[in-house]
């Protein structure tokens, strides 16, 4: 099933995940809603969504379908939920976030 939007949950402290989270909607073709992993809402709006994300330890992107229903993806598994999403022309533009994501999970460890 296509999904109908895109959400994604990062830690705005974060300057690659914020840079990432304004980048994405132009590079995708579904509307993407972004949230911080410190809204208080989070639990409330996502009750399927991971703790860790919760608590700002991982971001996570989350493919909503048409039903509403959300499957969750955490890091850098959201990058594989994208891949059909993406705009043929922004694809060069993608591959540099990602590169840039993973540099900065490596600078975590």
């Amino acid at each position: 099933m296509k999904p109908a939007q895109v959400v994604v949950i990062y830690d705005v402290s974060c300057p690659n995940c914020s840079e990432i989270a304004r980048e994405l909607p132009d590079l995708v073709r579904v509307p993407v809603k972004v949230r911080s992993c410190r809204d208080p809402q989070l639990p409330a709006l996502y009750p399927t969504l991971r703790a860790s994300v919760r608590s700002c330890a991982t971001p996570a992107v989350g493919t909503v379908r048409p039903d509403g229903t959300v499957r969750w993806w955490p890091g850098l598994t959201g990058a594989v939920a994208l891949l059909p999403l993406l705009r043929l022309r922004n694809v060069r533009e993608a591959v540099g976030m990602l590169v840039s994501a993973f540099g900065t999970t490596r600078a975590r460890d």
